[in-house]
């Protein structure tokens, strides 16, 4: 299911606020926004400013629909071997082979990564066995992917929510023993702590140091999950139709990481007042709780005892990364 349109009003307590499409909200009045315009609107405000009353959604015939991904024609440009894209995207194993992607259907493709150095998804086995040197990618629907590392000794299952333990290198966990800390700065800005880390590597231990820690790395697409020691894809923006929720979440919920879980859980924050310890450490801000989007269904039971939800990620980003799209003209 994809939402067309949220109704949403202001929280208690909440005077006025402004929606990305430049109408004023007052309180006791509820508004329509359309599902892009509620894309816009940042995870903070979704957590501390707005409340979603109901959801507006399309119904399709399968739990595992993704819009626009498992298509043939134009999506089939993505790869030269004719698999579609969404094949590409549940693709895992320890030993990736270099992924060529091409066309509209793989816009924002970064065959260097950040770095700007190597070919596709190259793994460096100079230093570690992990480390995915592409970034980010870009599907057809607007959603957008990375590729990352499991370097746990557990599978991390289809569904769930990760975490980075070691961002620098791409090396993700489940948020179970990791350390997720949110400070100001002297100008009152917050920002994530960095760690420092050492991973075990094909010519000996490898230390990080300053590498960011704990915060939201995507949802594992695979439905058989990312094993240990292997490469996977994360979602992490868009409409991602299988997530892991509590029990009982409702459509309209804002989620985040459930802090120490140990598989995949996102939750409701329990607090979200924004407070600065004398030590400047945040809690209760949509950043601090680790908040990644808003559910567009209600939890419904699914595989090993667990509820899932198709749910919108969001960027942490105020204003969403822009995208490339065709003219229709």
């Amino acid at each position: 299911m994809s939402a067309r349109s949220f109704i949403i009003q202001l929280q208690p307590g909440i005077g006025q606020a402004l929606l990305p499409d430049h109408r004023k909200m007052l309180p006791g009045i509820q508004y329509v926004v359309d599902a892009e315009t509620f894309s816009k609107i940042s995870l903070g405000a979704r957590q501390n400013v707005i409340t979603v009353v109901s959801v507006n959604g399309d119904s399709t015939t399968t739990g595992s629909f993704v819009p626009a991904q498992s298509s043939s024609g134009v999506n089939l440009m993505a790869a030269g071997s004719g698999q579609n894209f969404f094949n590409y995207l549940t693709l895992t194993g320890p030993n990736l082979s270099t992924v060529s992607l091409a066309g509209f259907a793989a816009q924002g493709f970064d065959a260097g990564g950040t770095a700007g150095t190597g070919g596709g998804i190259g793994l460096p086995q100079a230093t570690l066995s992990g480390s995915a040197a592409n970034q980010t990618i870009t599907g057809p629907d607007g959603a957008r992917y990375t590729l990352a590392y499991n370097g746990t000794a557990s599978t991390i299952s289809g569904g769930w929510a990760t975490v980075w333990y070691d961002e620098n290198n791409r090396y993700i966990s489940t948020a179970s023993g990791i350390t997720y800390q949110v400070r100001v700065d002297g100008q009152n800005t917050p920002y994530v702590i960095s760690a420092n880390t050492t991973i075990t590597g094909v010519n000996g231990a490898v230390t990080t140091v300053g590498t960011k820690q704990g915060a939201f790395a995507g949802v594992v697409i695979s439905t058989s999950g990312i094993a240990s020691g292997s490469f996977g894809w994360l979602q992490i923006t868009g409409v991602c139709p299988s997530v892991v929720v509590a029990s009982g979440t409702a459509a309209g919920s804002t989620v985040a990481v459930a802090s120490g879980s140990n598989a995949g859980l996102t939750q409701v924050p329990s607090n979200t007042t924004t407070s600065v310890s004398s030590a400047g450490i945040v809690t209760g801000s949509a950043l601090a709780n680790n908040v990644i989007g808003t559910t567009q269904t209600a939890a419904v039971s699914g595989t090993n005892g667990q509820y899932y939800a198709v749910v919108e990620l969001r960027s942490r980003r105020v204003k969403q990364p822009y995208v490339r799209f065709l003219n229709k003209n």
